[in-house]
């Protein structure tokens, strides 16, 4: 590995919010041709942990949505493994207000399949979206569901996500494909697909 290190400084004032944003793509794992990569001759520290590429889906697969609370998601990471073979586990929680058959029923098809999430996170001057799951590593998604316990109260499904990874919360520039257009994360813009006809 190359040995890229830089200062880490903090300007007074600088806007930093937190949290993620309201939309997760998510793709079953099977569904990839091809993944992004690892750069593999990173000149910048940043480099290090940015994906270069697009996900190619198999014919006629595209990316998902999953709507998810503001305020009661994150993304997160943490060491992993023991002393020189550290890694990292990239881990969400998503939080969807609902407990419909639509909701149930896609609990019961993630819960036991291998999917991988594109989170988007604020921020005023960068697009910034990161990649729960990796090519190598199996991804874990344990879904609890509530009611609420009173009127006015906290239900839906809760989505708690874990995945290993040689990378903590790779960096994603390139294109989710979803059935109604693309998004491309390095500017942030929808495309909508137009038919013909």
């Amino acid at each position: 590995m190359s040995e890229l290190f830089s200062s880490l400084e903090w300007a007074d004032g600088q806007t930093n919010p937190s949290g993620i944003k309201t939309t997760v793509y998510i793709v079953l794992k099977r569904w990839i041709k091809t993944w992004p990569k690892p750069a593999t001759a990173p000149a910048k520290v940043a480099q290090l942990v940015q994906y270069v590429g697009d996900f190619e889906l198999q014919d006629g697969k595209t990316f998902l949505k999953l709507y998810t609370t503001q305020g009661a998601g994150s993304a997160t990471f943490e060491p992993s493994g023991e002393k020189d073979h550290q890694m990292f586990t990239n881990k969400a929680v998503f939080s969807f207000p609902d407990i419909s058959d639509a909701a149930k029923g896609n609990a019961v098809q993630i819960l036991n399949s291998n999917v991988v999430f594109v989170v988007a996170l604020p921020h005023p001057s960068e697009k910034r979206y990161v990649v729960i799951g990796s090519e190598d590593y199996d991804v874990t998604v344990k879904i609890s569901g509530t009611s609420g316990d009173k009127p006015g109260s906290n239900k839906g499904l809760t989505f708690n996500v874990e995945a290993p990874d040689a990378l903590c919360l790779p960096s994603y520039q390139g294109v989710v494909v979803l059935e109604d257009g693309s998004l491309n994360c390095a500017t942030g813009v929808f495309t909508e697909t137009t038919t013909v006809g």
